[in-house]
């Protein structure tokens, strides 16, 4: 597939020769800012159970997706959508109830919505990711009932740098990986910081184990009749009907002497003349013995298997449409003073790439193209404002302000021909005043306000065009007395949801009337928490959460209304919807001994009006199953442990090691009788269809790593452990189990200086033993595995 590249080539070549530029540059004057501390913000006094990945631990774990870059968190799993893109799933929660930001908004994008459109985020240019486990809707609002990341890249200076001019460069490629190529400016001129950075990634495919198929997608009778297994293994069994006269040891006389005019006078058909045995009637003297009877033949009639077609490829140690083109730029500058900052920043992005192993079986665009493999086109442009100011006021430690302008084109290309655009143009704004009272009081006040609109194009679109309007207030209070610590917060918040359907006519169903009728819907939200947290003895904490988060249904759950090919399904909104309500328990314990750090995290979530996508048992257009979105109260419960310890080797270095497990389920609360005559029929209706846990579920797994370091070497090590998931959901029928498997990274660098600068030689091998890997909880996991055995080789020089 053709693709705009953007050509960064003598970049690369200039930028080489700027340590030694930089050497020459004369030092300016040092600014000293007295009484400087860390500013407080919402995020930093949230509680919760939190991870943050530094610059340090991010060169070992950054992948090319957020969801790929996270996993190795205990309770965040990679919700994966082929080996280019993936979404952070947190507790089993994704997509819209995880708030993603970057730099402290939200980010524009429709990978909430359909899962093959990526995330704007470049996980190698972050300086830091911070994840928050728990509900972080006071913060938020509804979008982080589960949770929320918050990327940091420092797009906009906060601080002046300690050198007039610095930064990094980084080339790296290998053996089924991308080649990369990026680069980092960080500069000052008196009290002006600037910040510049750009990255270029591509790869052709990627390798995988074995067949990119599962093995059940290449037996036709393991699939015939699952219309859901058939779909989504792109793999649909042609049959005949038989009818095997032999196996029978009786037959109708009468059928014997007239033959079809027998049939045909009493409308009868071949399984009414011959039975196994003789019929006990009143009189039955025209049944005889079988002349044709054979004891030998077992099978009487059904379905006989004669082909299997596979829609989409099916190849050994390939990954079919794996190819992948990723760059970004972005620049920023800012003004820093005494008593605060004010910046501006624009950052570009843009994804080229294709969806493994995926063909529109199904599409308006013409049976030409119904073959064709399913590409991604995504182009995005941010501007972003940033201003931050420290009054001289005791008890008001600061005031920070940010509005940004986010526009992104989403194209779903059948090869190169567009079928469907998602785009969106989004403006957001936020204002926190954080206060200080006394030492034992620290707080935030604010407010935030988003505007977006979506428009589509193309003959696949499922969504009208759509405008969302909210804005939110919030208080989030800590308070600290000796051993006690504890916080209170509460958000109010409006969201208005739109369609328009000038030029749009939603696909038949169930709901399209309503969406005709109820194009308009403004839903009032509010959420809660509180948290108390003690501290018995040195190395001991513990602690308990309470939350009620509340979210409003997105578009796409008020009024998708056709085949959305990203979830396999035809999509259809209902905008008599409610806002789903979760109550959450977390239970949390930290110990610390020696150099050991223990952590142990209990949570039970009770989801009141719980919105998923719920199977009908039907299909439409042939063979894209029809889901609609429904309500229904779900539980959500789990575990997660981490140990850490370092121990001091003396002359041989530092070996850190890490310990960690993680559980979880999310079901339905009750799925009543197996009778829907008595019992409540959306209940039955949802487990008969989706199953009592929910379809996807993340596995439970463990697992170990080792980091050692001594002088300039550092190698770190994972071995993590999927176990074979035993709490399957149903697509109609049930999910096919697709068995456990164990994944081992490895991470080895050197790093020596060469005048001023610093070079880090580093190798990055992920899934060293070419292990077959097939996530329950990805949509594509029948069509492709992750990837298979991978080495990347580069060189990172730091000035």
């Amino acid at each position: 597939m053709k693709s705009n590249k953007w050509n960064l080539k003598p970049i690369w070549l200039m930028l080489i020769a700027l340590p030694a530029w930089a050497d020459n540059v004369q030092d300016l004057p040092n600014t000293t800012v007295s009484g400087k501390r860390l500013p407080i913000s919402g995020s930093q006094l949230d509680s919760g159970s939190k991870a943050t990945l530094d610059a340090a631990t991010l060169q070992t774990t950054r992948a090319p997706s957020l969801g790929q870059t996270l996993e190795r968190i205990s309770g965040v799993h990679n919700s994966s959508f082929g080996a280019n893109n993936g979404l952070p799933q947190i507790r089993s929660l994704t997509g819209s109830r995880v708030y993603i930001s970057e730099n402290g908004l939200g980010i524009a994008d429709m990978a909430a919505m359909s899962g093959n459109m990526p995330t704007a985020v470049e996980p190698f240019l972050a300086d830091k990711i911070s994840v928050q486990k728990s509900s972080a809707a006071v913060l938020y609002g509804g979008n982080a009932v589960g949770g929320a990341v918050t990327v940091e890249t420092g797009l906009i200076p906060n601080q002046l740098p300690e050198q007039p001019i610095g930064g990094k460069v980084e080339i790296s490629g290998g053996y089924n990986t991308p080649h990369s190529e990026l680069f980092r400016l960080d500069g000052t001129a008196g009290n002006v910081a600037w910040h510049i950075d750009g990255a270029n990634s591509q790869i052709s495919g990627y390798k995988i184990p074995s067949y990119n198929k599962m093995a059940a997608c290449r037996d036709g009778t393991a699939i015939m009749g699952d219309h859901s297994l058939e779909l989504s293994c792109q793999a649909f069994p042609q049959y005949e009907e038989f009818f095997n006269k032999a196996h029978f040891a009786y037959v109708d006389n009468r059928y014997l002497q007239k033959g079809k005019d027998f049939l045909d006078d009493w409308g009868l058909g071949l399984g009414d003349v011959y039975k196994e045995k003789k019929p006990n009637w009143f009189d039955n003297s025209m049944w005889i013995k079988n002349p044709l009877y054979d004891p030998n033949e077992t099978e009487g009639y059904g379905k006989r298997l004669t082909e299997l077609i596979q829609k989409s490829p099916d190849v050994k140690g390939k990954m079919p449409n794996s190819h992948a083109h990723r760059q970004s730029a972005s620049a920023g500058i800012s003004y820093i003073g005494e008593r605060g900052y004010i910046g501006m920043g624009i950052s570009r992005y843009r994804h080229v790439y294709g969806v493994p192993g995926y063909v529109a079986t199904l599409s308006s665009a013409g049976d030409e193209l119904r073959t064709a493999p399913v590409n991604i086109d995504t182009t995005q442009t941010r501007w972003q404002i940033d201003a931050q100011y420290h009054p001289a006021t005791p008890w008001l430690d600061n005031i920070r302000a940010q509005f940004a302008y986010t526009n992104a084109q989403n194209k779903e290309l059948l090869g190169e021909h567009l079928a469907n655009s998602l785009n969106s143009h989004i403006r957001q704004a936020r204002l926190e005043a954080n206060i200080h009272p006394t030492d034992w009081w620290k707080g935030t006040l604010g407010l935030d306000w988003r505007n977006r609109s979506t428009n589509g194009q193309g003959k696949d679109r499922y969504l009208p065009n759509t405008r969302t309007q909210e804005y939110g207030l919030f208080a989030l209070q800590k308070f600290s007395a000796g051993q006690w610590s504890g916080d209170i917060g509460a958000r109010y918040g409006k969201v208005h949801q739109q369609a328009f359907l000038q030029d749009y006519t939603p696909s038949r169903g169930l709901t399209e009337g309503y969406i005709k009728q109820h194009n308009n819907k403004t839903f009032q939200l509010r959420s809660y928490q509180a948290n108390l947290t003690w501290q018995p003895a040195l190395f001991w904490q513990t602690g308990i959460r309470w939350t009620h988060s509340q979210r409003a249904p997105d578009v796409n759950e008020l009024f998708a209304s056709n085949r959305h090919h990203a979830i396999l399904a035809n999509e259809h909104g209902d905008p008599r919807l409610k806002p789903e309500t979760a109550k959450t328990w977390e239970w949390h314990n930290q110990f610390n001994i020696g150099n050991s750090q223990i952590n142990v995290n209990h949570y039970q979530t009770q989801f009141h009006d719980y919105l998923y996508l719920g199977s009908s048992g039907t299909t439409k257009d042939g063979h894209m199953p029809y889901k609609e979105w429904r309500q229904g109260d779900t539980k959500i419960s789990g575990w997660e442990v981490d140990w850490q310890h370092q121990f001091d080797l003396a002359s041989y270095g530092k070996l850190q090691t890490r310990v960690f497990a993680d559980w979880v389920k999310n079901r339905a609360v009750s799925c009543g009788s197996d009778n829907p005559a008595h019992a409540d029929f959306g209940k039955y209706v949802r487990c008969k269809n989706d199953g009592a846990y929910m379809p996807k579920l993340p596995t439970t797994r463990y697992g170990v790593g080792l980091t050692w370091q001594k002088n300039a070497w550092n190698i770190a090590t994972s071995l993590t452990h999927y176990r074979p998931q035993k709490h399957l959901g149903r697509n109609v029928n049930p999910e096919p189990d697709l068995g456990g498997y164990t994944l081992w990274d490895l991470y080895a660098s050197y790093t020596h200086h060469i005048a001023q600068s610093e070079l880090e030689w580093f190798v990055d091998a992920r899934n060293l033993s070419n292990t077959e890997a097939r996530p329950h909880n990805s949509t594509l996991k029948y069509l492709t595995p992750l990837a298979g055995r991978s080495v990347r080789v580069g060189l990172k020089m730091s000035f």
